[in-house]
């Protein structure tokens, strides 16, 4: 406590309901330092309220990239899972012409509409190492032979969101 050297010695100074003293009360409210430290001025009020706004417009900005981004991924990978499900059926399926009923089974599955899977269906006449001209694209008048080797592009693609996928997929009957 401060000695207050305007009452005489061995008196006790006045106090309020807070226990202080109404001197210091008057030392406070004439010192401009203490006067500073009252309260928020409305700059300091209004600076805050701009950081935090732009702390929060920056999470936002954040939060908003991650769903958008995880939307994303999602659509992504329901394309996949339908072009490995459509591969999955054509290597079950015995060897054919054409795959098309194959690969739509598995549009189908998704409750996608039957075209957004489809396969392109080559068979291999020469092997001569140029991918080029050693494909043809199959012919369904031919009959398929049992060691007919046949190339085939599933492509999927997503009803709703520009996703698309393909798989190039080989496919023989050498075990018959």
């Amino acid at each position: 406590m401060k000695t207050d050297l305007s009452q005489p010695p061995g008196r006790v100074p006045e106090t309020d309901r807070d226990g202080s003293s109404a001197h210091e009360d008057e030392d406070l409210r004439r010192n401009p330092k203490f006067l500073r430290d009252a309260g928020a001025t409305f700059v300091e009020i209004l600076v805050s309220i701009v950081l935090m706004g732009t702390i929060v417009a920056a999470l936002s900005a954040a939060v908003f990239a991650m769903v958008r981004t995880s939307s994303t991924v999602f659509e992504i990978t329901q394309v996949e899972t339908v072009l490995l499900n459509a591969s999955d059926l054509v290597e079950r399926s015995p060897q054919q012409c054409s795959y098309d009923s194959v690969v739509e089974g598995a549009a189908g599955a998704a409750g996608w509409p039957v075209d957004s899977v489809t396969a392109t269906v080559e068979i291999l006449r020469t092997n001569t190492g140029n991918p080029a001209g050693d494909w043809e694209l199959q012919d369904c008048s031919e009959t398929v032979e049992p060691f007919d080797v046949q190339r085939l592009v599933i492509r999927a693609e997503h009803p709703t969101v520009e996703v698309t996928r393909t798989l190039t997929v080989v496919k023989s009957n050498v075990s018959n």
